[in-house]
């Protein structure tokens, strides 16, 4: 066997591995990992289970190598003389009428004094990472805007008050971010899969989401749901030339952003520095002192854009 022939062997064990370890499971009431904004969706996941497509081999990877950093995560924090307690205990909370309306289990506990702070660790790409300081920032992400709706969940079904977000960049950095119970949004939530629930058991469905960037983004779109171009007020536009544009944008886009992290971790880096020279680049700053005058207040008038990938993630 050539070398070529042992990496192709590998490559091969692996995938067929993975997708020997890829499987649907039924889903018969709201998750508290799948927190969405869009009600229709709870209902379709419920009901149309078997038509959610599963993760392919590399996504199936991805999602095992998130699993092995929580393992790692939580090693590390008991290493730093931290009690965790790891027990993945199942949760349910029920409606007036004693209907399950929302199930869950969380990744573990951090108990100090006697005292347990609900933890979920959440391993993300070193340029998504870069860009979440804050629990609002999760918003700047369809797929990780349902996040802080989970973390509430397991607040409230366990009966506790704060807790945190712990994320990995998958190459060791950690932040660490504080979350408090919102009764407010909670009330939402549940509201929300209690009407899901109502909807189940009356094999109706509820409006499409008003936001075609989430309907766009939803592993239901085109499959089990299909929102008229004019319910969103869109039009189709058949250009091309324009298109090729906006794929080059959406390559360029992940770039951009990770020039930006580190461009602003440089400069806060260099920031007091006179003069550095770091292999083959030289670096020099200066305070510099501007005066600005007073603007009358006014008010402008301009268009604002927004542009997603249709594709699902």
């Amino acid at each position: 066997m050539t070398i070529t022939e042992l990496c192709d062997d590998i490559e091969k064990r692996r995938t067929d591995a993975l997708t020997r370890r890829i499987s649907a499971y039924p889903r018969h009431n709201p998750i508290a990992s799948d927190l969405g904004p869009c009600t229709r969706e709870y209902v379709l996941a419920m009901t149309k289970w078997q038509e959610r497509p599963l993760p392919d081999p590399a996504l199936k990877a991805r999602f095992e190598r998130g699993s092995l950093i929580e393992n790692a995560v939580i090693q590390e924090l008991l290493a730093l003389g931290l009690e965790v307690r790891k027990e993945r205990t199942p949760f349910e909370v029920k409606d007036k009428k004693g209907r399950i309306i929302l199930r869950g289990q969380v990744d573990g506990f951090v108990t100090v004094d006697r005292k347990d702070y609900p933890l979920e660790v959440k391993s993300l790409d070193p340029n998504v990472f870069q860009r979440i300081s804050t629990v609002e920032d999760f918003g700047k992400y369809v797929w990780a805007a349902k996040y802080p709706r989970q973390l509430q969940a397991y607040l409230y079904a366990n009966n506790l008050e704060t807790g945190f977000f712990l994320l990995d960049d998958c190459k060791g950095a950690w932040r660490l971010l504080p979350v408090t119970l919102d009764y407010e949004a909670m009330e939402g939530i549940l509201k929300q899969c209690e009407e899901a629930v109502e909807y189940r058991d009356a094999g109706t469905l509820p409006n499409y989401h008003p936001d075609p960037a989430v309907c766009r983004r939803c592993w239901a779109f085109g499959r089990v749901c299909d929102p008229p171009l004019e319910y969103h007020a869109l039009t189709l536009a058949d250009d091309p030339d324009f298109e090729a544009m906006l794929n080059r944008r959406g390559e360029l886009y992940p770039l951009s952003k990770e020039y930006e992290a580190l461009d602003k971790t440089v400069k806060d880096k260099v920031k007091g520095k006179d003069g550095l020279i770091v292999g083959n680049w030289l670096i020099q700053g200066s305070e510099q002192t501007r005066t600005y005058k007073p603007q009358e207040a006014k008010t402008i008038t301009f268009w604002q854009s927004k542009i997603t990938a249709v594709k699902a993630e």
